[in-house]
């Protein structure tokens, strides 16, 4: 007859984790909750070594600990993208006198050339639940 609840030791074992790390995801997931012994120590239920090990594949597949949380949450994921352009200042008019007509401003090709790039990556790299 299996067990029903694993030391952490076991359960990071059969996750292929060190023991630390369920130790992190617990602090930045807190549904995650390891049942603890008299003595302080953790114990893990069988029946949650699915949805860490779901957790396991998300951070594989380049998530983030708090991405995975969401996920587990909501079943999908809100990330914004960061295309590194940063906010463009609107040009400030003069108070008094004659205005000259202002030229637009324009991004640094080599800028948005990259963001270009980097959201094409992002795009082509769908989160799979």
């Amino acid at each position: 007859m299996e067990r029903l609840w694993l030391k952490i030791g076991e359960t990071a074992r059969r996750l292929g984790v060190k023991p630390k790390v369920l130790r992190y995801w617990e602090q930045v997931i807190p549904e995650i909750q390891a049942r603890r012994s008299k003595g302080n120590l953790r114990y893990y239920h069988v029946d949650e070594l699915d949805r860490l090990l779901k957790i396991r594949n998300w951070l594989e597949e380049g998530l983030t600990v708090a991405d995975c949380r969401e996920l587990l949450l909501t079943g999908q994921l809100t990330r914004g993208l960061n295309l590194g352009l940063g906010a463009m200042a609107a040009p400030r008019r003069k108070a008094a006198g004659k205005a000259k007509p202002q030229t637009p401003r324009r991004p640094d090709v080599a800028k948005v050339t990259a963001a270009l790039r980097k959201l094409l990556n992002q795009l082509a790299d769908p989160v799979k639940l």
